[in-house]
C-alpha cells in the first residue's frame, strides 16, 4: 500500500470508529460517560485529518480504555466491545506502520561525519590469555534456560509462530503467558500479532476485556460455546 493509500485508510477508519462511538454514546443514559466517548472520537478524527499520528495514537489509547470499561460495567454490549476493540487495534497498527515508514526516510546524520582511524589490533598472545583466564574468578553463570525468542523478536512471522505454539501448549493462554516467551517484545506488538492470528482463524479469544480474556487455538474451542459462559474471571 502506498503512503497516500495508508493515509486514506487511516482517515477513513478514523471516521468510521469515531462515528461508531457517537452512535454508542447517543444510546447511553449515563451522560458523564457518554461525553468522554464523544471527546475521544472527535480527538481521533481531528488528529487523523491533520495527519498528526502521535496525537491519533494517544486518542486511541483513551478510546480503548473507555470502550473496555464500558463493557465491564455493562454500558456497552459484549458484541460491540469486540467489534470496537478489533477496529481500534487495526487502526492503531496502520498508524504504527505509517509512523515507522516516516522514520525510515529520515536522514542518518551519522553518515555525514568522518570516522576516527581504527586502532591497530594488538597481536594475540595465547599463552598470556590462558594465564589471565585461569586467574579470573567465575562471577556470573549462564541461565539454565534462555527465553525462546530473542534475536528474531522483530520478525512478525516468527513471533506469531511462537505465540501460536504457546497457546496450543497451554490450552487457555492469557496475555501475560505469551509475554513470558516474548520478553523483548512490547505488549502493543504482541496484541497486533494476536489480532493477526484471530483474523486468520488460527486463534480464538474468550472473554470481553481485562483479566477475563484468554486465548485458545481455534480447533480447541470449535463448537464449545459453553466454555466461555462457565469461565470465572481471575481476580487480581
Amino acid at each position: 500500500m502506498s503512503e497516500t493509500g495508508k493515509e486514506r485508510f487511516i482517515l477513513t477508519k478514523s471516521y468510521e470508529v469515531s462515528y461508531a462511538l457517537f452512535r454508542l454514546a447517543a444510546q447511553m443514559q449515563e451522560k458523564e460517560f457518554a461525553e468522554p466517548l464523544r471527546a475521544s472520537g472527535t480527538a481521533l478524527l481531528a488528529a487523523a485529518a491533520a495527519e498528526d499520528y502521535a496525537a491519533a495514537g494517544r486518542a486511541l489509547r483513551v478510546m480503548e480504555c473507555l470502550v473496555k470499561f464500558g463493557g465491564d460495567v455493562a454500558m456497552i454490549g459484549v458484541q460491540n466491545v469486540d467489534v470496537m476493540t478489533r477496529e481500534i487495534y487495526a487502526l492503531d497498527a496502520a498508524i504504527a506502520e505509517r509512523k515507522t515508514a516516516v522514520k525510515t526516510d529520515e536522514v542518518n546524520v551519522a553518515e555525514i561525519f568522518s570516522k576516527p582511524e581504527p586502532k591497530p589490533t594488538p597481536e594475540r598472545q595465547p599463552e598470556k590469555e590462558a594465564e589471565i583466564k585461569q586467574e579470573l574468578p567465575v562471577i556470573f553463570s549462564a541461565p539454565a534456560s534462555a527465553p525462546a525468542i530473542r534475536q528474531s523478536a522483530n520478525d512478525s512471522a516468527i513471533r506469531q509462530e511462537a505465540i501460536l505454539l504457546r497457546i496450543r501448549q497451554s490450552g487457555n493462554c492469557r496475555l501475560k503467558d505469551i509475554q513470558e516467551v516474548l520478553p523483548y517484545t512490547s505488549e502493543r506488538t504482541i496484541r497486533y500479532d494476536l489480532q493477526t492470528l484471530l483474523e486468520q482463524g488460527l486463534v480464538e479469544r474468550v472473554g470481553v476485556a481485562g483479566p477475563s480474556v484468554f486465548y485458545r487455538a481455534a480447533s480447541a474451542v470449535a463448537g464449545s460455546a459453553t466454555d466461555a459462559e462457565s469461565y470465572v474471571p481471575e481476580i487480581r
